[in-house]
């Protein structure tokens, strides 16, 4: 469903009573008119599908169909790397309009073949995503984002940030739109793990990970974590010299004893560029589900500031795909571990999983 508007896409599932091409077909239907616009057929199944106000963009294993959404006039096929999970994003924004997706295999084209679908090659995608602008049907540059295929895409409300993880699921970066600059870098944790959902609050001041830990991590999006074109900036000399403050000398033999320290510590003695490996940026908030091991998304509602400068909390809505839906409150002061405020369960979890990832994402 495109946001604020009568419009929705619909595909219908394929079961064991109707035919197999029922998933290749899609029906743009107007719901305040309770008319179908028009209907739309595809080669193999459509796995995913994509809209804002300019732009509807329409997922298959091997290629994406990108239409005019005024008029629903085919502008473009872009052929990509096999993507058996359907894996792109799109921006929002109507001015900023791009989209993202896996990057091409090594030794083939740039992934953005002018027309039909082709015949897709084996394998999957690298760690590199694709960053392609719909208004002038042309790649805007490609990120290498990780060493392992990416499985996780996102951007903000303005389409200026692009979150991404990989298969590996330790580790959230973010990069700026469309010149594909690092911004952030966010330490998930330290084993592997399916992310579920990548989400940025409406301000574009947090960052929302799921993942089938059982976890909910929060990151905040208010220090730019840059890699300096130099890569050689250091801390102020005080900092390095062998008169260093007692007090600094005292705290570096004290993380030597405290390990979680010692990152802390030894970061302000490295050059800006190494430090970010010495200092991974962890979570402001979390939220440990209570039924771990089961897939979910969430989202960060939007917030208002009250009277007097005092911030109201900030609500978390989880929904997990065994059909538990949670409410916790967000400290957006101190952060820390999120408070559970609300608790409903459904019955038709996966149905309701699937619209409302629409919906949250």
């Amino acid at each position: 469903m495109l946001f604020s508007t009568s419009l929705v896409t619909v595909v219908p599932l394929p079961d064991a009573s109707a035919r197999a091409s029922s998933a290749q077909r899609l029906n743009v239907i107007n719901t305040k008119r309770q008319s179908t616009i028009c209907e739309l057929s595809f080669p193999t199944p459509v796995l995913h599908v994509h809209m804002n106000r300019r732009r509807l963009v329409v997922v298959l294993q091997g290629a994406l169909f990108v239409y005019d959404i005024s008029n629903m006039k085919l502008l473009h096929t872009v052929e990509t790397a096999p993507n058996a999970t359907g894996l792109c994003a799109l921006s929002p924004s109507s001015d900023q309009c791009y989209m993202a997706y896996a990057g091409p295999l090594a030794g083939t084209t740039d992934g953005a073949a002018s027309s039909g679908t082709g015949a897709a090659s084996s394998g999957t995608g690298t760690g590199t995503v694709v960053l392609y602008d719909l208004l002038t049907l042309s790649v805007a540059g490609v990120v290498a984002a990780h060493r392992s295929p990416v499985a996780c895409l996102a951007f903000n409300a303005s389409g200026t940030m692009l979150a991404t993880a990989s298969e590996k699921g330790t580790v959230v970066r973010v990069f700026s739109v469309p010149d594909g600059a690092p911004l952030y870098q966010f330490r998930r944790g330290s084993y592997a793990a399916h992310i579920g959902s990548i989400t940025f609050n409406a301000a574009s001041t947090l960052l929302c990970v799921t993942s089938d830990t059982g976890t909910v991590h929060l990151f905040q999006l208010t220090h730019t974590r840059t890699h300096d074109t130099a890569g050689d900036a250091v801390a102020p000399p005080a900092a390095h010299t062998e008169h260093a403050s007692p007090r600094r000398s005292a705290s570096l033999r004290n993380a030597w004893r405290r390990p979680s320290a010692l990152v802390g510590s030894v970061g302000g003695y490295l050059p800006t560029s190494l430090a970010g490996m010495w200092e991974p940026a962890r979570d402001f908030a979390h939220i440990k589900l209570p039924n771990p091991g089961v897939c979910a998304i969430a989202a960060v509602s939007k917030y208002v500031v009250a009277p007097l400068t005092r911030s109201l909390p900030a609500q978390v809505m989880v929904l997990t795909m065994d059909g538990h839906f949670y409410v916790y409150a967000l400290d957006l002061e101190h952060g820390g571990e999120c408070v559970l405020t609300k608790r409903t369960t459904s019955t038709h979890s996966r149905t309701e999983y699937s619209l409302l990832d629409g919906i949250m994402t």
